[in-house]
């Protein structure tokens, strides 16, 4: 029961103006070369040397601060940052030595392995000197003992597939950023035992040793598939039903570790040095603090969202522990400009992006709700973890409907009832993993922490079984996210300077962002189009009208789920059809003829557009001397041999070509 309130009033916290100002010039500079990649690595030193001449001339000449040279400054600085990084600069880089589509025989060294998926990074020989990483797909699963171990292999390697579909993952892109541009599927291959030295690689061959520990225990298979991943970082255990589960209950963050688990093992170290250590020995404290985050990063396989998290709550805690208030906001700066110094396009990965944009909005709302407080503790407690998880949501939930168009309403309920004992369940499983490890694990420790995990996950699932408050298909675009950040950005400055304009700005904001949903909303009631999509041996076409949508299926027992779901969220469907596809595909005044290998053609109707698919055997050149079609397509149901041919004949006959596999055919209302 509430007895009362207290009330007090918190100052504003001053953070360091020139370093956010730095940081915001070097993200744009990274952003703006990933993009455009039009600066050398030698304009871009020429550049970072005139923005330091600047800032020293303004410092120590002029005695002023100049936001405008330290924002040059920072996008220089990003920008040489990406070029120093950019793996293809270097003239070894396979990218400038080797041809796509041609076979070749090299040895690398395996750095990563995901089922029969592996990560190579090229070595030099006596007869080739390459660099560069490759992604290599092989026809069986190596173990995680080859893990730092040298790959001989021969294989045709191609540049990796873009995106063959409208709002697909772009795949290609997300592993450019990991510095690979190639794939490869070797005829045959040679793993020999090489001495490894990297601590990257030693991290993960302890990740595996120890997540193979656990399978010797009679633990259920969704508890040590959680186990793995909330203590060790290793998700592919756990099943696709109860990792859904997550999702919906708006707990997946659980299952990742990033920020949320570091921040909890940060706070119980802190605690427990503060405890073993006198208050005058901070030295001692921020060392030891450190070596522990550094130990568990290890046992996590150096993960890059570990490595983060580490970085940014290790920061954190210094500043903590040195009792700085200001620090704490510094620390968190410095943290992501270190980090975006060692490795720019952390820029672009989404953790990354959580993980700040949570920690930064907890630091600038959760003081709002320290002026109201119970005079009961326990009540206390969990208000605690309402005001987080309301100011943490506050920052991330615009990059949650951008990412997954996704927003589990009960967040509040499932992190009220879970937060209280993870850090329990984190702890206890840090201690189950580590006994384990050297085969002392008790099994009344096994069955006690069986149903601790049980138990979380019943909790889950009941709160994912309210579908209802699941709020799913959510279209976010680009511009939705901008605005949202714009509306954020002038609250926050309105908080801290008190100005009513500010609160214009907010819901001028606001309104504008109500206009721009109208304005999709009418824009996509007037759109019609049909689209051809691109679907490994088979033939998936949609037509649009308006919100509604009707798809044209060549197999009607295995739909792709994900590629409809993508495209009905983005083009804002509500209503949607299939059918089983037909040799007539009718759109506006226009027709779409199908030709498959039964070879029907309805002349009843013009053919307009005209589809190949499943290898039809026709004479393509005197087939078309009959018919002239705006355009012929090719799907990905066809042989690329077959299609070559198809190709070169419209070329002499001056018919336009189209192969899905390319791009995906799209016809709209102004064609």
């Amino acid at each position: 029961m509430v007895t009362g309130f207290f009330v007090y009033q918190m100052k504003p916290t001053a953070f360091n103006f020139p370093l956010c100002i730095l940081l915001l010039g070097m993200i744009l500079g990274i952003i703006g070369q990933d993009l455009l990649n039009k600066i050398g690595i030698a304009m871009s030193l020429l550049l970072s040397g005139i923005a330091v001449g600047g800032i020293y001339y303004c410092h120590f000449r002029l005695k002023k601060f100049l936001k405008e040279t330290v924002f040059l400054a920072g996008m220089s600085l990003g920008i040489l940052a990406y070029n120093i990084h950019y793996e293809p600069s270097d003239s070894k880089h396979y990218l400038h030595k080797l041809s796509p589509e041609k076979a070749y025989s090299l040895v690398g060294r395996i750095e990563h392995i995901k089922n029969r998926q592996v990560i190579v990074a090229l070595e030099p020989t006596e007869t080739a000197n390459y660099k560069g990483k490759l992604v290599l797909y092989l026809k069986d699963t190596l173990r995680e003992k080859a893990l730092g171990q040298a790959i001989l292999f021969h294989s045709k390697l191609s540049p990796i597939a873009p995106a063959q579909n409208p709002y697909q993952f772009d795949y290609k892109r997300y592993m450019e950023h990991q510095g690979i541009y190639w794939q490869g599927y070797p005829i045959c291959y040679e793993i020999k035992d090489a001495p490894s030295f990297s601590p990257f690689i030693k991290a993960k061959q302890l990740q595996g040793y120890l997540a193979a520990t656990l399978s010797h225990y009679p633990f259920s298979k969704d508890t040590v598939g959680v186990l793995k991943a909330l203590v060790l970082g290793v998700r592919s255990d756990i099943t696709p039903e109860l990792y859904q589960q997550y999702i919906n209950a708006g707990a997946v963050h659980i299952l990742a570790i990033s920020g949320l688990h570091i921040g909890i093992i940060t706070y119980l170290l802190t605690l427990f040095i503060s405890l073993v250590v006198p208050a005058h020995r901070k030295g001692v404290k921020i060392v030891l603090l450190l070596v522990f985050l550094l130990t568990y990063a290890a046992i996590t396989g150096f993960s890059a969202s570990v490595l983060r998290a580490v970085v940014m709550f290790g920061g954190y805690s210094i500043a903590y522990l040195a009792e700085s208030r200001r620090a704490r906001y510094d620390s968190l700066l410095l943290s992501a400009f270190i980090l975006l110094l060692c490795k720019p396009t952390f820029l672009f990965e989404v953790g990354f992006q959580l993980s700040y944009m949570a920690v930064l909005s907890i630091a600038l709302f959760l003081p709002l709700g320290e002026k109201y407080r119970f005079e009961n503790r326990f009540l206390n407690f969990f208000w605690d973890i309402i005001k987080v998880s309301i100011a943490a949501q506050i920052g991330v939930l615009p990059l949650s409907l951008y990412y997954f168009h996704q927003f589990a309403g009960l967040f509040l309920v499932t992190n009220v009832l879970i937060l209280p004992i993870l850090g329990i369940i984190l702890s206890v499983g840090i201690g189950v993993v580590l006994l384990s490890s050297i085969q002392l694990l008790p099994y009344w420790l096994i069955v006690c922490y069986e149903k601790a995990l049980s138990l979380m996950n019943h909790i889950i699932g009941y709160i994912a079984s309210v579908e209802q408050l699941v709020i799913r298909d959510v279209y976010f675009d680009t511009i939705c996210l901008c605005f949202c950040y714009l509306a954020i950005v002038w609250a926050v400055i309105y908080l801290r300077a008190r100005k009513v304009k500010f609160v214009y700005f907010f819901f001028l904001t606001l309104l504008s962002l109500q206009t721009y949903f109208f304005y999709l909303k009418y824009e996509s009631g007037k759109k019609e189009q049909l689209i051809v999509f691109h679907q490994y041996k088979k033939t998936v076409i949609a037509l649009q009208q308006g919100r509604e949508a009707i798809f044209y299926l060549s197999d009607t027992l295995s739909v792709p789920q994900t590629l409809i779901k993508n495209f009905c969220t983005q083009q804002q469907v509500s209503n949607l059809h299939y059918k089983v596809l037909e040799n007539i595909v009718p759109f506006k005044e226009d027709f779409l003829t199908i030709i498959d290998d039964k070879f029907y053609l309805d002349t009843s109707y013009p053919t307009h557009y005209l589809l190949l698919r499943n290898n039809p055997k026709i004479h393509l050149e005197k087939f078309l001397s009959n018919i002239r079609p705006k355009m012929l397509i090719a799907d990905g149901s066809n042989y690329p041999f077959i299609i070559e041919k198809w190709k070169h004949t419209c070329q002499r006959l001056q018919i336009p070509f189209y192969e899905t596999k390319i791009k995906p055919i799209i016809v709209t209302n102004d064609e």
